[in-house]
């Protein structure tokens, strides 16, 4: 029985069984040694320094064919406001993708200024519609029947004068066989919406009757002066007085003949006595024989009424940018004035002024 660390009897088979296991082992390392150094041999050259060492470089593989799953690569940066360069050659389209938005606003497309208007002229600025196709200087004659006078036909003119530089006109009817029956006169001016008259004279010599309207645009006033004269009253634009009328209408024809057609009414003021409306009655067409031949006018009628004392009837002729051929007038009395066309338009322009014509008693 041992009595401290060492035991006789235990050590003696532990040193066998070491010497043994080192013996193994050391075998082992001596044949791994031997089996090492044999592949070493195999790899030294014969003489190293008679050996060329050759490098080749492989060529890269090629690239993969796109598929539809590749990605687009991301745009380069652009540099701000540097114009946009178009390929030579379409890239492969890609789906379409939502464009982000720019980091600076868009400058607005510059837009050319209008060309500088015109310097304004009178005719440009102040001429109504159609006032540049009539001649600035006429005759008009028509034969003249009156109630009072049976069996007697006045021949009666009405010249016109238009000076599109200053934009204003001049209107004279008279009769001349027999004299003195009517003489109405017309100035004023023409504006945008046709004429404006300024001032009006009516002198009836067998009736011994003188009617003024004096025309004030500014104030919108209008003043009379004679016999069953009114007071001073206010107007508004497009008023027309008796004589002025029968050249507004044809002006308004050709400016707006979408308002005469049957059964449609055409209205504005006249001043006389005092200022009233005229409401006209768009009828229709009808034929009037003139010089032998049949003329196609327009009628247009105002009749008289509770508010209309006079009535006015004018046939207007449209190949003949509707200057009236035909008018006529009844008066409060039921007397009526019947002026037709006494031959087509072709007589001569009057004198340079409208000037009275003497005449025989």
């Amino acid at each position: 029985m041992s009595t401290g660390f060492f035991d006789p009897t235990w050590r003696s088979p532990s040193l066998g069984r070491a010497a043994s296991v080192f013996a193994l082992v050391l075998l082992l390392h001596l044949w791994a040694l031997y089996v090492f150094s044999r592949g070493l041999s195999a790899l030294v050259p014969a003489d190293a320094t008679q050996t060329t060492l050759t490098v080749s470089l492989l060529a890269p593989p090629p690239a993969p064919a796109p598929t539809a799953e590749a990605k687009k690569p991301a745009p380069r940066p652009r540099a701000r406001n540097a114009p946009t360069i178009t390929p030579a050659v379409a890239p492969t389209p890609a789906p379409p993708v939502e464009p982000a938005p720019p980091d600076v606003s868009p400058e607005p497309p510059k837009i050319a200024a209008d060309p500088p208007a015109p310097a304004p002229t009178a005719q440009a600025s102040t001429l109504p519609l159609g006032a540049e196709a009539l001649p600035t200087k006429g005759r008009i004659v028509y034969r003249t029947s009156y109630t009072r006078l049976a069996g007697i036909t006045a021949v009666t003119y009405v010249d016109w004068s238009i000076d599109p530089d200053k934009a204003t006109y001049e209107l004279w009817l008279r009769t001349v066989d027999p004299a003195g029956l009517l003489d109405l006169r017309s100035t004023g001016t023409l504006k945008p919406f046709g004429i404006a008259p300024e001032n009006y004279i009516e002198k009836i010599e067998i009736a011994d009757r003188e009617l003024r309207a004096n025309f004030d645009w500014k104030l919108n006033s209008v003043n009379f002066v004679g016999r069953g004269a009114g007071q001073p009253a206010s107007f508004g634009e497009g008023t027309q007085d008796p004589l002025s009328l029968q050249f507004h209408l044809p002006l308004l024809a050709q400016a707006y003949p979408w308002r005469f057609s049957p059964g449609l009414e055409v209205t504005f003021a006249v001043a006389r006595r005092n200022v009233e409306q005229y409401s006209f009655v768009v009828e229709g067409f009808e034929p009037i024989p003139i010089d032998g031949t049949d003329v196609m006018t327009l009628k247009i009628d105002r009749k008289r009424g509770p508010d209309a004392k006079r009535r006015v009837e004018i046939w207007m002729a449209h190949e003949f940018q509707w200057l009236p051929v035909r008018l006529r007038f009844t008066d409060t009395n039921d007397e009526v004035w019947d002026s037709v066309l006494s031959q087509l338009p072709n007589a001569p322009p009057p004198p340079d002024r409208i000037v009275q014509e003497p005449v025989k008693p």
